[in-house]
């Protein structure tokens, strides 16, 4: 005897498309927020490529007087001043492309969850590059810590006392982690007391997308966008005044069509930016899960 089956029947079970979709969650965007954007309002559209950011010489140099009341001659102090030129000389972006027949018989909605996932993709971009650039980004500080291996509280002393060496301001110090890491923080119960403490029932949105609560003198971060190491992550720690960023305009959106192809609807989203390591010591990179 012979039964019928789904296999047999499949001319005859129509299929549906749901006008509802299932998104793909990209990970939080998080880096861009914690640089130094003092200088982004000066770098407008229309107004170069460069700002040329002045130092200042932090005054730690007095003299005493050797014979006080006699009106002994003062050493005058002579300062070096140097410059640092921030650069918005790149461009994230993210482009497709349909068929003109194609773009008029697609779901209504699919040109538009498109459109809407450019922003974040060239966000995330930007986010990747300040983790990973070797030479202004979170891979040009110092590293500690021991890739693939929990973060301990020395590492982040150690961290936390560079900053403090150099004068880096209390304020405004950031640690981002990875997932595993802050896994790894959550195993040491002095620092999982003080992410409990301190956000239990008032975790406050104004911190910003990935904020998971503060530790010693840090607002600690969690992001899924850092640099691989060998095995593991590489975190970061650093004081906002570390990396100066600028983006000219926001994301900004094209669409046209093109018929030299074969009619196209094509589509695309930009952003530009540069950022610019500017105290090297106001960071470290921080190896570990």
């Amino acid at each position: 005897m012979a039964d019928m089956t789904g296999t047999t029947m499949a001319t005859w079970l129509p299929e549906q498309w749901s006008e509802l979709a299932s998104i793909t969650y990209r990970s939080n965007t998080v880096l861009e927020g914690l640089q130094d954007h003092r200088w982004e309002p000066e770098i407008g559209v229309g107004r170069g490529d460069t700002v040329n950011i002045p130092g200042f010489t932090q005054n730690t140099g007095a003299s005493k007087r050797s014979t006080f009341g006699t009106g002994a001659s003062l050493t005058f102090t002579a300062t070096t001043e140097s410059q640092t030129q921030l650069l918005v000389n790149q461009m994230a972006y993210m482009a497709f492309r349909l068929p003109a027949e194609m773009n008029v018989q697609t779901m209504p909605n699919y040109v538009s969850l498109l459109t809407d996932g450019v922003g974040e993709a060239v966000a995330l971009k930007v986010d990747a590059e300040i983790a990973s650039d070797n030479t202004n980004g979170y891979d040009a500080f110092t590293s500690i810590g021991t890739d693939n291996v929990d973060l301990d509280e020395d590492t982040l002393t150690s961290g936390e006392v560079n900053l403090d060496d150099n004068n880096a301001p209390n304020m405004d110090r950031f640690l981002v982690v990875s997932p595993a890491s802050r896994a790894s923080l959550m195993k040491i119960e002095a620092i999982r007391n003080q992410l409990y403490s301190n956000t239990i029932g008032n975790l406050s949105g104004a911190a910003g997308p990935g904020f998971i609560g503060n530790v010693n003198t840090y607002a600690v971060y969690m992001s899924n966008n850092l640099e691989s190491g060998t095995s593991g992550k590489k975190n970061a720690m650093h004081q906002r005044e570390a990396i100066a960023f600028a983006g000219q305009k926001g994301l900004t959106m094209v669409a046209d069509i093109n018929i030299e192809d074969g009619i196209f609807n094509q589509f695309a989203g930009y952003r530009v930016y540069g950022f610019k390591l500017v105290k090297t010591a106001f960071g470290r990179e921080v190896d570990g899960k």
